[in-house]
């Protein structure tokens, strides 16, 4: 395990609520959500960055029953349920707030209203995640980061202040970044933060004769490329450490041996199924966790650039500037770590490259084509071109200095995104 240090005076970008983006409090007003109080109240920081949503579940439909329901019968469930909550705000916090009152399945109104109030987050209770929960699939959580398209972080019981033992899970993806840095914006101040990547078994490498001793340096390499990515304050510790075996088996005891606060991680969905699946190694750490778990959703990356950049930031380029444009963008912007997405009707959301050094893009007016070209200079080193056919739109996204965040190409109905890591 290596300690690892960096001083920074510019904090991470990360949950930064406020009244334009609050933070979303789930709760159903029983004990297994005080947690989720405690700490969104916290984490929002000023009264007004965050909303408490509840959420009333539909009566079920019984063939033949005895009695009906009512709209006065619906009036009582929806006091009863306010009641409910208001009761909770007063033991956890010692007072109350405005409660906002949803009716149907918990988890798509949650992420919906997470969605509409362009929330930083949604903090909900770990819960106790019983048998009958997994085989039915209403395990609100696991729903919550299926549909959400903002981070989801679910609070364990006891949980009363910000994380300061911190295990996140690396898998070089773009959400393991995102979590990564979402998690230096949570900790609390003299932290701990554990980057950890978990090498496959023996059996599931590469039959190329390299073996794990070449696999665990190139991951040592690369977990030391992802902190350089982040900005980490100065009483901020963060640990690299290597694994191997099952993820989920190894960081659960990981975070058990650390005695942790808190899991991160990214979840991948590129496609409905893989939305819906999420992935076992997430599933497991949201069922088997003792400590908290944040998540953060492919689509709240896919996101992220377009909902925290304001329109005026956005510089879109005449069709006869965009030869000339894109050579200039290539010269200010060659070499930086990137991200490449691409996000079409017909195939979803798709990353196509993750931390590959930007070298190019080119125009082409005869057939209006795109190339965009990422990778190493050197041979054999990894490399990828994509070519984009019948553009429409060219822009380029600054940040408040004028330094450039993304490249957009829209074509047809689809677009992509080259963003830049740091």
């Amino acid at each position: 395990m290596e300690t690892l240090n960096r001083v920074s005076t510019t904090p991470e970008l990360g949950v930064r609520a406020n009244h334009a983006s609050p933070i979303v409090i789930a709760t159903d007003g029983r004990a297994q959500s005080d947690a989720a109080l405690v700490v969104g109240r916290l984490f929002a920081g000023a009264p007004d960055a965050f909303r408490v949503v509840t959420v009333l579940k539909g009566l079920p439909f019984v063939p033949d029953a005895q009695v009906s329901v009512t709209p006065d019968l619906e009036a009582a469930r929806r006091a009863a349920a306010r009641r409910e909550v208001l009761d909770q705000l007063q033991r956890t916090w010692g007072t109350i707030a405005d409660v906002e009152l949803g009716e149907g399945d918990p988890a798509t109104v949650i992420a919906r209203r997470a969605h509409e109030t362009g929330a930083t987050m949604i903090v909900a209770g770990l819960g106790r995640h019983r048998v009958a929960d997994r085989v039915f699939g209403d395990e609100t959580v696991l729903r919550l980061i299926r549909v959400s398209d903002v981070p989801v972080f679910a609070a364990a019981n006891g949980a009363n202040g910000a994380p300061r033992r911190i295990v996140v899970a690396i898998d070089f993806s773009e959400t393991g970044l995102r979590a990564a840095r979402m998690s230096l914006e949570l900790a609390a101040p003299g932290a701990s933060i554990y980057l950890t990547h978990v090498a496959p078994r023996d059996s599931a490498l590469p039959d190329d004769g390299l073996g794990i001793g070449t696999y665990k340096y190139d991951a040592s390499v690369a977990l030391q490329k992802t902190r350089a990515q982040l900005r980490i304050p100065s009483d901020i510790v963060v640990h690299k450490v290597m694994l191997q075996g099952d993820p989920a088996t190894e960081l659960l005891a990981f975070a058990t041996s650390v005695n942790a606060d808190l899991i991160a991680s990214g979840s991948h969905g590129h496609g409905f199924v893989a939305r819906m699946l999420i992935g076992s190694v997430t599933t497991r750490i949201v069922r088997c966790s003792t400590c908290s778990v944040l998540c953060v959703p492919y689509a709240a990356v896919m996101t992220h650039a377009r909902t925290t950049v304001d329109q005026s930031a956005v510089s879109v380029i005449p069709p006869t500037e965009w030869a000339s444009s894109l050579d200039d963008f290539t010269r200010r912007n060659s070499g930086r770590c990137s991200l490449l997405e691409v996000d079409d009707p017909e195939a979803g959301a798709q990353t196509q490259e993750s931390g590959l050094p930007f070298r190019g893009a080119t125009f082409d007016p005869f057939d209006r084509r795109v190339d965009l070209m990422f990778g190493e200079t050197e041979a054999g080193r990894p490399h990828l071109t994509r070519s984009i056919g019948g553009v429409v739109e060219v822009a380029v996204i600054r940040d408040e200095f004028g330094h450039d965040l993304t490249l957009h190409i829209g074509y047809g109905t689809g677009q992509a995104l080259v963003s830049f890591c740091s």
